[in-house]
C-alpha cells in the first residue's frame, strides 16, 4: 500500500532495531520518509535497519536510553536538526523485561517496567510536542494485547503497564486535538520477533497460534501496515482509537 500523502514526512521510531521498530522504520522509508532509527543497547541492529532505511529513503541512527530524560530530549534535538521537525512519533520503545509475578517482583523491576513502557511515551512525546504542533502532525504509540487480558504468566505488571499506553493514548487524544495532533495506538498480540524468541517458548508459540481464529502468530510486518495506516491521512479522521493486531485472538464488541 502506498500513502502519497506520507511521501517527505519526517518520522520517529523509537525502539527500531529490530522487530515491529524496525519494520515500521523501514516501510515508512519504502513511503519515501525521513526516518529517525533509534536503538539504546543494539547499535548494530539499529545499524542493519538504518541500511535498509537507506535503500529507500534518507534517515539518521540515533541512541538513548528512552528511560532517562535528557538523553530523550537530545534524541529529539538530534532527529529535528536533521530532518528539520516531526511529522510523525511512533512510540514503540517498550520491553517485559523478565517474566515476574506480583508476588515475586522487587519494587526496582516494577518501576522499571513502567519507565521503559509508560514513561518513556510520555518524554518522547513532551518532546517532540514544540514539533508535533507545527506540523499537526500524529501520535502512534503501541501498546498490547496483554494491556487487555491481563498477560501471561509472569507478565501482570508488564500487561498494567501496557493498559496505562491505553489510556494515555486516549488522553494525549483529547489533550491535542485542538493543535491539530491525533494520537492512536496498536495493540499486537503473540508476534514473531526477538522478543517472543526471549519471552515464549516455541511450544506456548505453537499453542498460541492454534488458538488464534486466523491460526497464526503475527508478523512485524502485521503490525507496521497499522501503524502506517494510523499515521496516514486515511485515518485523518480517528483519533484516540486503538488497532488490534492479533489475528483475532482478543475480540471485542
Amino acid at each position: 500500500m502506498i500513502y502519497e500523502d506520507l511521501r517527505g514526512k519526517r518520522v520517529l521510531v523509537t525502539g527500531s532495531s529490530s522487530g515491529i521498530g524496525a519494520a515500521s522504520a523501514i516501510m515508512f522509508a519504502e513511503q519515501g520518509c525521513f526516518v529517525g532509527v533509534h536503538y539504546f543497547r543494539t547499535k548494530t541492529g539499529g545499524q542493519k535497519t538504518l541500511e535498509q532505511v537507506k535503500q529507500h529513503s534518507e534517515g539518521i541512527l540515533l541512541a538513548a536510553d528512552i528511560r532517562d530524560e535528557k538523553q530523550v530530549s537530545q534524541m529529539v534535538d538530534e532527529f529535528t536538526k536533521a530532518a528539520g521537525g516531526i511529522d510523525v512519533l511512533v512510540n514503540n520503545a517498550g520491553d517485559l523485561i523478565d517474566r515476574r509475578t506480583f508476588e515475586s517482583a522487587t519494587l526496582e523491576y516494577h518501576e522499571n517496567i513502567y519507565a521503559t513502557n509508560v514513561r518513556s511515551i510520555f518524554l518522547a512525546t513532551r518532546a517532540a510536542l514544540p514539533h508535533l504542533r507545527k506540523s499537526k502532525g500524529n501520535i502512534v504509540n503501541i501498546g498490547s494485547v496483554a494491556g487487555h487480558h491481563g498477560g501471561g504468566p509472569g507478565a501482570g505488571i508488564y500487561a498494567a503497564a501496557k493498559a496505562a499506553v491505553a489510556t494515555t493514548t486516549i488522553a494525549m487524544a483529547k489533550e491535542f486535538a485542538p493543535y491539530s495532533i491525533r494520537a492512536n495506538s496498536v495493540f499486537p498480540g503473540l508476534i514473531e520477533t526477538r522478543f517472543h524468541e526471549r519471552f515464549t517458548t516455541p511450544e506456548k508459540k505453537k499453542k498460541i497460534a492454534q488458538q488464534t481464529p486466523l491460526k497464526r502468530n503475527g508478523t512485524a510486518e502485521d503490525v507496521a501496515n497499522a501503524i502506517l495506516f494510523l499515521a496516514s491521512n486515511a485515518a485523518s479522521f480517528i483519533t484516540g482509537e486503538y488497532i488490534a493486531v492479533n489475528g483475532g485472538l482478543y475480540m471485542r464488541a
